[in-house]
């Protein structure tokens, strides 16, 4: 169930690192690793499980992998799985979680594998940073995002109470991100300390070091990390030198109840001066203190700056990764692919890549314009291109991708994921990164009916979208060229003359009807393909043939009622590459109708595949692009177009039944 390796360290036997972190490891993927302290004991449940969940989301948006560490029933653990995560988010209220530091790691791992638990009332060490640092390292990850760092106490030159946190530091190449150090500790003397310790610190954009809750501490930063970049390459500087001791990158807290939070504080050490607290007495007192004056503030604000260091330390855990993969900023992207592989890829798909954002208004109430609304917002990706990459990639054809993309965040995640999950393949000269454009995203706003109210479309990056050349789809020997009409006109068609030189059969995707239509007018572009798969308006648009509004009863199967759409497609297939073209015609719940000319003498032939099966529609997103793709890998596989149709039509079945 678990491996016990990790990139090119090798863990302790003892410790347990979840597949998916093991295979982001051994393939040089970025990991950042979570604390598990403040799940257990950092804030009450729901509120812990649900900021994990926010936390994890945020990372793979970003495509890296999270990995909370913990200890569970004894056995050191990289990485845990949902029910694990809920199960861990309980266990400190329920009493079975014990705060663990480094030097508690054998203590309590030992002390639980003689107690014994069942799975429902598992017994946990929740790693504080300290012990997360050790944990992480041994297994080979190099970033751990927190929220806070322990640090030097008002009176620690009396009591000597210092943090193991700062001694980790020192002597574990771990960069860690936090929020800085709290207040109520002395900021000033826990920098140095780590001065003392040669531990490397810097804050995040900013030239004073922050205090947790408050970007300002008062206390100069000794270092300025302006991006992943500055961060990655000293660590990895760091790393050549041979030096042990990791980084500290603190990010401030721009959260506005933070600075009520830092008032609360203040005031407190103000009121412990007054009383004449001293040493181990003084923190315990300014908690209660700061708890009774602030009320939810505090946990808010934690939430808050525990998100944002995790977006940071994605970032640095990308740089990290880029740096020592060799390449630069702009070759951030995910290469599944070396540059120099001798592998074939027998399909390449061409096309936009989307992230799509939909909002809906509570069918709860009507909703009213020129204000905000309750409802649900889901985001997933889409582009017609991307669509029909995924499914390729899902059914084992791993396709080859070429799309643009924003140099950002979106574009980041939305690669990462084609990759991890769906077995899609990028490399560098594939995905076009555009310095000064988004990603591409379309955002669909809904009102309480589901009724379109607006959308907004930003997708002029999707016009730097890369041709391959000739010698590229040589190269890769690529059979099938597969494009949709998101690239301008002129390189969809340069795209389309490259594949036929190249001896691939070009399929296109018309993904509109303005788009089908535009792209159509090219004769230079029709002529190379092979195949097309359009809907019925589509098919019009491309064939200039008017839709005469014959529409078959429902139930009829007879070719004879489908005449307009058959005297459309003998039009576009007679300007298709001639020999053996075909047009798959999508006719929503009545099926598919395919149309073949095999040479330039022979009259079209016509079939018509009827959808047997009445389907519960979830969702019609992409089931035309599912068909497409799932055709196209049937014919990989070497069936007929007849047998492609069908493998194809479940397919979209399957995907019209998902949510």
């Amino acid at each position: 169930k678990y491996a016990s390796t990790a990139s090119s360290r090798v863990a302790p036997s003892c410790i347990k690192i979840l597949p998916e972190v093991a295979d982001a490891l051994s393939s040089g993927r970025p990991v950042v690793a979570l604390e598990s302290t403040i799940v257990a004991h950092g804030m009450p449940y729901p509120q812990n499980l649900e900021l994990a969940k926010d936390v994890s989301r945020i990372l793979r948006d970003r495509g890296v992998i999270p990995a909370t560490i913990a200890i569970k029933d004894g056995v050191f653990r990289a990485g845990l799985h949902p029910d694990e995560l809920e199960n861990l988010s309980k266990a400190g209220e329920e009493g079975r979680a014990i705060k663990c530091s480094t030097r508690d790691l054998p203590l309590v791992a030992s002390k639980h594998r003689r107690m014994g638990s069942s799975e429902e009332n598992s017994l946990w060490g929740a790693t504080t940073v300290a012990a997360t640092m050790r944990l992480a390292h041994a297994s080979g990850i190099s970033t751990f995002v927190t929220g806070g760092t322990g640090g030097v106490h008002r009176g620690g030159e009396i009591s000597l109470d210092i943090s193991t946190d700062l001694i980790e530091l020192s002597r574990t190449p771990v960069v860690v991100v936090s929020a800085g150090v709290k207040s109520i500790l002395d900021v000033k003397k826990t920098l140095e300390v780590l001065e003392t310790f040669a531990v490397p610190t810097g804050t995040w954009k900013s030239e004073e070091f922050p205090a947790f809750f408050s970007p300002n501490s008062g206390v100069k930063s000794p270092a300025i990390f302006e991006n992943g970049m500055d961060v990655a390459s000293a660590y990895l500087v760091g790393r050549e030198l041979g030096l042990e001791n990791g980084m500290l990158v603190a990010v401030p807290n721009h959260d506005p109840a933070g600075q009520h939070v830092e008032i609360a504080i203040q005031e407190a050490l103000q009121e412990a001066d007054a009383a004449g607290m001293e040493g181990r007495d003084v923190t315990p007192f300014i908690l209660r203190a700061v708890a009774e004056k602030t009320g939810g503030d505090s946990l808010r604000s934690n939430m808050s700056l525990v998100k944002r260091n995790a977006e940071v330390g994605a970032d640095i855990a990308n740089s990290i990764r880029d740096l020592s993969q060799g390449r630069s900023k702009k070759e951030w992207v995910q290469s599944t692919q070396p540059q120099n592989s001798p592998h074939k890829h027998r399909v390449v798909c061409v096309g936009g890549a989307v992230i799509d954002t939909v909002a809906k208004s509570s069918t709860e109430n009507k909703m009213i314009i020129g204000t905000s609304n309750p409802g649900k917002i889901h985001r997933s990706d889409g582009g017609v291109g991307r669509n029909v990459a995924e499914v390729l990639g899902r059914l084992g054809s791993k396709p080859l991708f070429y799309t643009a993309i924003g140099n950002d965040d979106g574009g980041r995640g939305l690669m990462a994921r084609l990759g991890d999950e769906c077995g899609v393949v990028t490399i560098t000269q594939s995905v076009h990164i555009a310095e000064g454009s988004n990603t591409a995203q379309y955002l669909a706003l809904l009102d309480h009916r589901s009724d379109l109210v607006g959308g907004v479309a930003d997708m002029e990056v999707l016009t730097k979208i890369p041709v391959p050349s000739v010698e590229e789809l040589e190269v890769h020997g690529v059979e099938f060229l597969v494009l949709d009409s998101n690239a301008p006109v002129d390189a969809v068609t340069e795209a389309a003359q490259n594949g036929v030189e190249a001896g691939s059969l070009v399929c296109f995707e018309p993904t509109s009807v303005p788009k089908a239509r535009l792209l159509s007018s090219s004769s230079e572009f029709v002529e190379c393909l092979s195949y097309v798969f359009p809907n019925e308006d589509e098919l019009f648009a491309m064939s200039e043939l008017d839709d005469d509004g014959v529409v078959p009863n429902e139930g009829e199967t007879s070719l004879d009622e489908y005449k307009p759409l058959r005297d459309a497609a003998s039009k576009l297939l007679s300007r298709m590459k001639p020999g053996n073209s075909h047009v798959v015609i999508t006719l929503g719940s009545r099926g598919v109708l395919l149309a073949c000319k095999k040479d330039l003498s022979s009259s079209p032939e016509f079939t018509h595949f009827p959808a047997d099966i009445v389907v519960r529609v979830r969702s019609s997103n992409g089931a035309g692009d599912t068909l497409c793709g799932a055709f196209v890998h049937a014919l990989l596989q070497g069936a007929n177009p007849e047998e492609s149709v069908k493998f194809g039509m479940k397919a979209a079945i399957s995907s019209l039944e998902c949510a």
